[in-house]
């Protein structure tokens, strides 16, 4: 098994607002949705399934998976 390393960092100083349209089920979720945006991620790994987070899939470029399911997909 390979480790897994980002490729890069990105450290942001100030969130962006989510783009008009982008819904959040649970408000404290709002700043994980605009980190992602904001940083461009690859990938929101999140375990929460009753937030609606794993539900909506993706946002912008960034997918929304399960620790299990990002392991599978990147550790192959």
């Amino acid at each position: 098994m390979r480790a897994c390393l980002p490729q890069r960092a990105v450290v942001l100083h100030a969130l962006p607002p989510l783009a008009d349209g982008v819904e959040v089920l649970d408000p404290n979720d709002t700043f994980l949705l605009a980190m992602a945006l904001g940083g461009e991620a690859d990938y929101l790994v999140t375990g929460a399934r009753r937030a609606g987070l794993l539900q909506r899939g993706t946002v912008g470029r960034t997918r929304i998976v399960t620790p299990a399911a990002f392991c599978a997909e990147v550790l192959r």
